[in-house]
């Protein structure tokens, strides 16, 4: 029989085969396969979920999966490329999030994307396949070129899924800007994954032979990085890869695709939000956590772009009117606390936030698509109200997703919220000069955003589900099927107790040893490991400050938020944020970063193209053509004389011999 680690690949293998399948039938047989091809991979998801399971179980006990799959190229005593499967507790419970959320989104689709005769199912089924082997690929990499090739395979699927109704000029649109403001990201991922290699020669993520490894080797020995300090080599390095991290994971200021992408199918973006595109940079970081964690001033930047990005699209989430609209710069904001929960030491925190956060958000977006199709596919919350007696298990389900998202005892999102919040402080407070400066600031940043989460996720329920039908679309709403129901009912049973296996406050940390088995299995990704060595440099003493305290705190800032949105939208609701004026128009504009970003495109970037473009051509080239027509020019003289003609070579070699001959004369009698 064979193990879990034999046919670990298969775990991401199946999607591809469904993807296979599905594609087949679109080019040969597109009738052959009932349910648009949907079967094939509800079965495929099944099989990786079960597998995710058996490895999640297998690497529990301290043994972790590494196979190497395929020896791609190697420089003797330079470097090698290698394609490989690494599965250790980091990697194992990302699958399982990955796997599930990627099924229950399969089960949804059949009560979403089948319900009215849609078209291009067939494809969308393939490509939802190829995405969802993209993602465990990138999740079971064990080096990071390998990762690289998935993380960008990864940006293709969105590209596709969120254009999947391209025959309209607002998906076609969103999807070309996913890809480009991703892409440019990845430019700077691109040069990080060549500098690794050059600097270390491997790209391998743990072990004796890893990158974070010789990295800390390199730092300890005082060797250069790159010509480099050892600090600045790991800090430039860990910064352009995190460029990559920053397009993906939807971070200020490459953050402006992700509201756009609700354009896609809602099965599409409860995906991406929640377990794929926009989960796999933050993913990429708690990978990497070993090599960040060498250099407190990376880990302090992460911690500010990660802090400020919560605040900042929190506040753009008060003003939306569509119900989707609001759960992206939900997901930008909730993003936000995971870098900054990784960035600020908080390994554990990032994680656990990471695995809290696909479930209720992967929750809330299915049960939007639910009220969605039940108003005949209304997006405007306005238009809805009074939907809670007529969807009873899309409104108890999104209402336990929506108090994780808001961060209230005990569902999930309130232990891994706290628990960053904590950490922040915590290493804001033990870490002295201008590093404990930013991650105060981030801290700030992230509590104060608590109370924005708070208003803009109960005004959302306020408006959908509560009051009386504002227009006939929500009198006339209708029942939704099981295939739509089921998978709320899972997720909202997640959503609520999944935050149980590791309650700082109550010293409940079973997620934290968790992490930690890996530091047995010899394995340097482990939280243990890499929290001590930042804890080293921060000297972080804060023991008079516990968890309870800054839980205290947010949870009344989260209360304070609920009960304002409550107050001001529960039973009458008015548009009360029009009484902010211009401050409406700046933050329902987004700040104008849209806008902000054609002017740098169109007046910075392509007057300067354009300028480098008329010197390449009127300077560099003009030197070279006028090098190479002085050339020509000669070259057309000289070979004048190439007469083939004995009498003519004879009469140059004596002309020359003359010259020679009256020229030594004239230098004979000087001297």
């Amino acid at each position: 029989m064979a193990t879990i680690g034999e046919i670990a690949p298969a775990i991401a293998l199946l999607p591809l085969a469904s993807f296979a399948v599905a594609l087949a039938s679109v080019v040969f047989a597109p009738r052959l396969l009932q349910k648009g091809g949907a079967i094939p991979g509800i079965l495929a998801t099944a099989g990786s979920l079960v597998l995710s399971v058996w490895a999640f179980v297998h690497v529990g006990g301290g043994e972790p999966i590494e196979q190497e799959l395929l020896a791609w190229a190697a420089a003797p005593d330079s470097f090698e490329l290698t394609l490989g499967v690494l599965i250790d507790p980091l990697a194992a419970l990302m699958l399982v999030i990955v796997s599930l959320v990627a099924f229950l989104v399969h089960v949804f689709s059949l009560g979403y994307m089948n319900a009215e005769g849609e078209t291009g199912l067939h494809r969308y089924y393939a490509e939802l396949g190829l995405f969802t082997f993209s993602m465990l690929f990138f999740v079971m990499a064990d080096n990071i070129l390998m990762a690289f090739m998935f993380f960008e395979l990864v940006g293709l699927c969105s590209f596709l899924l969120i254009g999947f109704w391209f025959r309209e000029e607002a998906p076609a649109s969103a999807a070309k800007k996913a890809f480009l403001v991703t892409r440019f990201g990845d430019y700077f991922f691109l040069v990080g994954v060549v500098g690794i290699f050059a600097a270390f020669g491997t790209g391998r993520f743990v072990g004796s032979e890893g990158f974070p490894h010789l990295a800390e080797e390199a730092i300890a020995e005082g060797h250069e990085i790159l010509g480099m300090s050892p600090e600045t080599g790991v800090m430039v390095l860990g910064l352009l890869v995190l460029g990559g991290v920053i397009g993906k994971s939807a971070q200020f200021p490459l953050h402006t695709w992700l509201p756009d992408a609700m354009e896609g199918p809602t099965t599409v973006s409860a995906l991406i939000h929640a377990a794929t595109m926009v989960a796999a940079g933050v993913y990429l970081v708690a990978r990497m956590f070993g090599f960040y964690a060498l250099s407190p001033t990376l880990l302090a930047i992460i911690a500010l772009v990660g802090g400020f990005t919560a605040l900042f699209a929190a506040t753009m989430g008060v003003v939306k009117d569509e119900i989707k609209q609001v759960l992206a710069y939900s997901t930008i904001s909730q993003y936000g606390y995971m870098m900054l929960g990784l960035g600020a030491g908080g390994y554990v925190a990032g994680t656990f936030h990471l695995m809290n956060h696909a479930f209720f958000k992967a929750l809330l977006f299915l049960g939007a698509g639910s009220v969605i199709i039940a108003t005949h596919h209304t997006h405007d919350m306005w238009k809805m109200g009074g939907l809670k007696e007529k969807l009873p298990v899309t409104y108890y389900t999104f209402l336990a997703g929506s108090l994780a998202l808001a961060g209230i005892v005990p569902f999930s999102g309130f232990w891994s919220k706290d628990e960053i919040l904590y950490e922040s402080i915590v290493h804001g407070l033990g870490t002295d000069g201008g590093l404990g400066v930013l991650l105060l600031l981030a801290f700030a940043f992230g509590l104060l955003a608590v109370f924005f989460t708070g208003f803009y996720t109960f005004r959302m329920v306020a408006l959908t589900f509560h009051g009386e039908p504002r227009t006939e679309v929500a009198e006339d709403a209708h029942g939704v099927g099981w295939s739509v129901k089921l998978p709320l009912i899972v997720l909202g049973v997640l959503a609520t107790v999944a935050g149980l296996v590791n309650m700082a406050p109550l010293d409940v940390e079973y997620l934290h040893s968790w992490l930690d088995t890996t530091e047995e299995a010899g394995l340097l990704t482990s939280a243990h490991h890499y929290e001590e060595v930042l804890h080293d440099v921060a000297h972080v003493e804060a023991a008079t400050l516990t968890p309870i305290a800054t839980a205290a705190v947010s949870l009344g800032l989260a209360l304070a938020g609920a009960l304002a949105a409550w107050r001001l939208y529960g039973s009458d609701p008015q548009p009360h944020t029009d009484r902010l004026g211009s401050i409406k128009e700046l933050v329902g504009n987004n700040y104008y970063q849209d806008e902000y970003q054609v002017w740098l495109a169109e007046g910075v970037t392509l007057p300067l193209s354009r300028a480098a473009d008329t010197f390449d051509q009127v300077v560099v080239d003009g030197v070279v053509d006028g090098v190479s027509s002085v050339s020509l020019f000669s070259g057309r003289r000289i070979r004048r004389i190439q007469s083939g003609i004995v009498s003519n070579y004879v009469a140059l070699l004596t002309a020359g011999l003359v010259v020679l001959l009256v020229t030594f004369a004239f230098m004979g009698g000087w001297f």
